[in-house]
């Protein structure tokens, strides 16, 4: 059962990586809201471009109060990236403006928070960052058991897979779960 359906999410994992390059070319069209201000710029008699700016202007502002649009920054975008480290994700528009985006982080170090025991030797980890929530895919026969407050270093490796290396042990296979 497990093999019959880890072949559908593979092929659309590949499907959406090799479509990534392609979207990340494409830059998003901006939004009207933008594009109003940027007319503005055009109009040449200050009054008139005046009254442009604070209508569009007004409108941005009304939109981002109701929720509609939201403002991030590049700090607000790496936060996000940061908080997601472990989890693959298709390229979506929210990067899109993110010059940094080449900058993968590749590894993540801080402590245990909570280490729960499951079944064929394998655990689940809460970790301090974010509450990120790991487990190992290697069963402890080739690490000694992780406890609370030890640290933990997450580094990326090849073809998707994450290593897990607890108290400067070597690293055993993990997967972000939640």
């Amino acid at each position: 059962m497990r093999t019959t359906l880890a072949m559908p999410i593979f092929i659309v994992t590949l499907l959406l990586n090799a479509a990534g390059p392609a979207l990340a070319k494409e830059k998003p069209a901006p939004s009207p809201l933008v594009s109003a201000i940027d007319r503005c710029r055009q109009i040449t008699d200050p009054m008139q471009r005046l009254a442009c700016y604070d209508a569009a202007a007004g409108a941005l502002v009304q939109a981002t109060n109701s929720g509609t649009v939201a403002v991030v920054d590049q700090n607000e975008v790496k936060k996000v990236r940061h908080s997601l480290f472990g989890f693959s994700l298709p390229k979506i528009p929210f990067f899109s403006g993110d010059t940094t985006a080449n900058e993968a982080q590749n590894q993540l170090d801080t402590t245990i928070t909570k280490v729960t025991a499951l079944n064929n030797g394998y655990f689940r980890i809460v970790i301090a960052d974010n509450n990120a929530v790991w487990e190992t895919t290697d069963d402890y026969a080739s690490f000694d058991p992780p406890k609370l407050g030890q640290k933990i270093e997450i580094v990326r490796g090849a073809l998707g897979n994450y290593f897990l290396r607890i108290n400067g042990q070597l690293g055993v296979r993990g997967r972000r779960v939640g």
